[in-house]
């Protein structure tokens, strides 16, 4: 486990510990960054999550009192209008597997339009990031976008604009 995603998830997983529950979480902000070889500091958690109702409940309670930011659902997938790409929890890779902790990541496809959904500054520096050292394609990219269920919304629309910004900066 990196170092400064450490502090974050050792507490995550002594909470599980302590309920005796299994807590699956699907990283998608700052914290996977690290795990994608590209360690950069974060204020927050921002992530998917398995576990009980009351195993969530609990752990935000905890979190809170443990003064960590968080932004943990159980589906990242809708945090926005513009859903993640199909099957992108199945393309996950695990990278960290204890007693009652499992960590997850996105494939880095699916990670790039993770971050393309918010689409800061930084998101798109962590995106370059990502599709270099990925090697990320556009065709790879453009494939990827054929399984979003894009909604007949404005928010679709702002994303295709994200993604032809994502294409002239991938020039």
């Amino acid at each position: 486990m990196p170092d400064y995603v450490k502090p974050y998830l050792e507490k995550i997983e002594s909470f599980a510990k302590s309920k005796k529950e299994t807590i699956e979480l699907l990283l998608i902000g700052g914290l996977a960054m690290s795990y994608y070889g590209m360690p950069r500091n974060t204020i927050d958690i921002d992530a998917e999550i398995k576990c009980s109702e009351k195993a969530y409940f609990e752990l935000a309670d905890y979190l809170n009192k443990e003064n960590i930011s968080f932004n943990i659902g159980d589906n990242i997938s809708g945090w926005g209008i513009v859903p993640l790409p199909a099957n992108y929890r199945e393309r996950a890779g695990t990278v960290y597997q204890g007693e009652y902790l499992v960590i997850k990541i996105p494939d880095p496809v699916d990670f790039v339009f993770s971050k393309l959904l918010r689409g800061t500054e930084e998101d798109f520096n962590d995106i370059i990031g990502v599709i270099r050292r990925y090697s990320i394609t556009k065709d790879v990219l453009t494939e990827r976008q054929n399984l979003i269920a894009f909604p007949k919304d404005p928010e679709t629309l702002f994303f295709k604009k994200k993604m032809k910004q994502l294409f002239k900066l991938m020039d």
